[in-house]
């Protein structure tokens, strides 16, 4: 497998060494590890220079001047992972570490299906658990609600129609019909609108025996709410897309005028948004608002 990784940072220094040697350590071998650092304060940059990995000719870094988010990372990456002569490029965040064979795995299964032009892998937390959150597939293509694929199609390879940045392999060939991800996300949403644009050209196969480990906090978002100031950005990311890329016009309409009255009466009525409640309307009512008037990119009232 003739491959390109993208790997996108912020802030996260004490895993990303680790990250980056998961992916070099890989056989095959990549072409090229290309680390965007979206303009890190923590001291990734010195850390980063002063070690072995600058006189690495596999390895590229490249600072960004300001914080774009994950969106204008992956997108500035797969930019410059066009310039080399690979067939296939790679998507992950700074805390997702490999499995020695990950790439091996999925390139196996890429020579068996060379109609497929989009792969990913199992993702594990740190404690062995399958995160099921990150492969799931469409419920409905006009809005896209989507279910995690069970655990039991784990023990075997199987199709889906969303991933998450953490370990996808896009076909080079499908990069340059479909472009590269949305710049002005800045963070959320950014990966599932790219699996729907890959969609329209190709299935997406999951390879199971490819693994490698998210280490992330991970909360169940379906009983637990925690206020995160990303939720804007989810909200705002997602209405976007649902105006782009819903399939059914009419109902995409019909869910657009109706999504703030359904969300504020859940609001009101699940126990989950207890104290919580004027946060999570706020949040709905400016994250749409911003989606029609077309107000993208970074909005510094929904900061860390």
């Amino acid at each position: 497998m003739n491959y390109v990784s993208v790997i996108v940072t912020y802030n996260r220094k004490k895993l990303l060494l680790t990250a980056l040697d998961s992916v070099l350590k890989q056989n095959p071998q990549p072409a090229k590890v290309i680390l965007i650092d979206n303009h890190s304060t923590d001291g990734t940059e010195a850390m980063i220079k002063e070690s072995e990995l600058m006189n690495n000719n596999l390895f590229r870094y490249v600072r960004l001047p300001e914080n774009v988010g994950g969106s204008g990372g992956f997108s500035k990456g797969v930019e410059l992972a066009l310039e080399y002569d690979a067939d296939w490029i790679s998507l992950s965040d700074d805390d997702a570490v490999f499995e020695p064979d990950y790439f091996f795995n999925i390139g196996k299964v890429a020579q068996e299906n060379s109609q497929i032009k989009a792969f990913a892998g199992t993702i594990k937390l740190p404690d062995g658990r399958i995160q099921l959150d990150q492969r799931n597939r469409i419920t409905n293509w006009n809005y896209f609600s989507h279910q995690a694929v069970p655990q039991a199609e784990y023990r075997g390879n199987f199709e889906i129609d969303l991933f998450t940045f953490c370990g996808c392999v896009i076909s080079t060939e499908l990069i340059k019909q479909i472009g590269a991800p949305h710049d002005d996300f800045f963070i959320w949403y950014d990966d599932i609108e790219y699996a729907l644009r890959i969609r329209l050209y190709s299935k997406i196969i999951n390879v199971s025996q490819a693994i490698n480990t998210h280490h992330t906090h991970w909360v169940d978002v379906h009983s637990t709410y925690p206020a995160d100031w990303r939720e804007y950005y989810w909200i705002r990311n997602r209405t976007v897309t649902v105006k782009e890329l819903g399939r059914n016009r009419l109902m995409v309409n019909v869910w657009l005028l109706l999504f703030i009255p359904v969300m504020f009466t859940r609001i009101l009525r699940q126990s989950m948004y207890k104290h919580k409640r004027l946060h999570a309307m706020y949040v709905h009512l400016v994250g749409t608002r911003d989606a029609w008037i077309g107000k993208m990119g970074k909005n510094p009232k929904f900061l860390p």
